[in-house]
């Protein structure tokens, strides 16, 4: 009996560990049906064939067609077809792999920073430094290096539901008649209209979310049931995946603010050292110049209750300059001013 053929932002889960045990079984039946199986196309009906073969030639003519554009997304829908997709152009040379993982990572390989498959928006930050991505209801996220988002076309009308991994600071639009979802491994983050920061980072094995403004409801599975805890400004949740352990207490006061967080900061003529020094006394980050010369800069700028990324991002462009950034180590790279 032929498993359904799962649809790649599913496999993208999956590849991500973020599936449920239904979906991951979902995805392996319908692997272990398929595998080295030379005549798969011949299993599909005469629909899907069709079907198969227009979104193949669609993306091919996207890709012939392409140029730059300004928008966060473009649209191929052929991601899981490497596995088939030598019965049709045996020019391409997609193959199957041996292996289960690597198999399913080249059907649902993202190669290119931004993906759309069919209604589903998928966005992956590949610059070194943090990256504003806007959602169709006016929301937006501040994604660190290698974050990544997906998330309908268009919202349903109930709610907004989105997946994400890596770090990345939301502010989501308020609209109490349909509730923001992040689904982020097995973790469930619920806001209705709220500023919070989320890292969920695979090498840290552990889920963190922390709340500026708002609150949010973090929910994730326990050994015997799910567990559930609202976060208030100023608040932090912890999830451990392999002990199922959900925790969370408050942010101790500091000096110094976390890089989402909002500050009001006025430059007039400032020379860049003593920006740099302010910026490094108001957020816990460290800021280095590589061109010394840069220091002759000044800089006029009146930032009302902004996050660190604005900051640097407006600097940057007033500079005609870049920045990069490594944990809480950010360089700025430019040329001298006159």
């Amino acid at each position: 009996m032929n498993q359904p053929v799962p649809s790649a932002f599913l496999l993208e889960k999956y590849l991500n560990d973020q599936c449920t045990a239904q979906e991951k079984e979902l995805v392996e039946k319908w692997y272990a049906s398929i595998n080295g199986k030379t005549d798969y196309l011949d299993t599909l009906s005469d629909a899907e064939q069709i079907h198969l073969q227009e979104e193949t030639f669609a993306y091919i003519k996207t890709q012939i067609q392409k140029t730059e554009i300004k928008t966060q997304t473009i649209s191929p829908t052929f991601i899981w077809l490497s596995g088939i997709a030598a019965s049709l152009l045996i020019g391409l040379g997609f193959y199957f792999l041996n292996q289960r993982r690597e198999n399913i990572s080249q059907i649902a390989a993202f190669d290119t920073k931004k993906e759309s498959i069919s209604d589903t928006i998928y966005f992956r930050n590949n610059e070194p430094r943090m990256v504003m991505h806007k959602l169709p209801d006016g929301s937006f996220v501040w994604m660190h290096d290698n974050a990544a988002i997906s998330y309908p076309r268009n919202f349903q009308k109930d709610k907004r539901t989105v997946t994400f991994s890596g770090e990345g600071f939301f502010d989501i639009a308020h609209d109490k008649t349909r509730p923001f979802l992040i689904q982020s491994g097995e973790v469930k983050i619920k806001v209705l209209g709220t500023r919070f920061n989320v890292k969920a980072l695979e090498k840290q094995k552990m889920l963190e979310v922390s709340v500026v403004s708002g609150s949010v409801s973090v929910s994730a599975p326990g050994e015997k049931s799910t567990q559930e805890v609202i976060l208030k400004p100023q608040q932090k949740a912890f999830f451990e995946p392999k002990s199922k352990r959900l925790t969370f207490f408050e942010i101790p006061s500091q000096a110094k603010k976390e890089i989402f967080e909002p500050v009001t900061i006025v430059f007039e003529e400032t020379q860049l050292t003593s920006v740099i020094q302010q910026l490094e006394q108001r957020f816990d980050t460290h800021i280095l110049l590589v061109n010394p010369d840069m220091n002759r800069c000044k800089l006029t700028a009146d930032f009302e209750q902004q996050s660190l990324p604005v900051i640097l991002e407006m600097l940057c462009t007033s500079l005609e300059a870049s920045y990069t950034m490594s944990e809480n180590t950010i360089l700025i790279d430019g040329k001298a001013c006159k």
